[in-house]
């Protein structure tokens, strides 16, 4: 069993997909929780390999890349990706999409501290990128016969989905409401069933 420490902010944002996928396959684990000002000590000794978080030490080397941890995660946990080529090229569609193009592209408005500012460039991102990604998303889950974009059985796909459709729908994010995700049922379904999971209602209750 390998030895694996994930440090990321004391939130839940990109690193959240990875504990939860952890904590799923029943790979212990430690949860290294960094304040900001921890987080720019570290960075300027050179502690992250990119300059960035999340990192993921795997028996003491550092990784980045947060798609590359869930597949890594799902390989070694036995569950979480399909065994079909087919499916598993959903999932790994799926999962560079709410990762790359998704994630890149909201992450400015993040940083803007103007309000109408923010909230131009929100309206922005919802007609343009967030639109794109959620009608591909939903077009991929149209291909698979369930709730998930690999089927039946959840995915690292359908974690890093469900938890942007869950923050759309908490209304946290400022001009971005829960009505926008009224055209694509398929992408509430799955974030409903990853609700119902077992292992999900396990995790979120500790």
């Amino acid at each position: 069993m390998p030895s694996l420490k994930l440090t990321y902010f004391d939130s839940p944002g990109r690193a959240e997909p990875i504990r939860v996928a952890l904590f799923m396959v029943g790979l212990p684990f430690e949860d290294h929780r960094l304040k900001f000002p921890q987080y720019m000590e570290s960075k300027a000794r050179g502690d992250f390999p990119l300059g960035a978080v999340p990192v993921l030490e795997v028996d003491g080397v550092k990784f980045t890349q947060t798609a590359a941890m869930l597949r890594y995660v799902a390989r070694i946990g036995g569950a979480l990706y399909p065994a079909d080529a087919l499916a598993a090229l959903r999932v790994d569609s799926a999962l560079d999409t709410f990762n790359d193009t998704l994630s890149h592209a909201l992450l400015p408005s993040l940083f803007e501290r103007d309000p109408a500012k923010k909230l131009a460039m929100r309206a922005e991102f919802a007609a343009g990128p967030m639109k794109l990604v959620l009608a591909y998303a939903e077009g991929l889950l149209a291909g698979s016969d369930g709730p998930f974009f690999g089927g039946q059985e959840l995915s690292i796909a359908d974690l890093v989905a469900a938890l942007q459709v869950l923050q759309i729908r908490s209304g946290t994010l400022d001009g971005i409401t829960a009505d926008m995700l009224s055209p694509y049922p398929r992408l509430n379904a799955l974030a409903d069933a990853y609700l119902a999971d077992e292992r999900v209602i396990a995790y979120r209750s500790r």
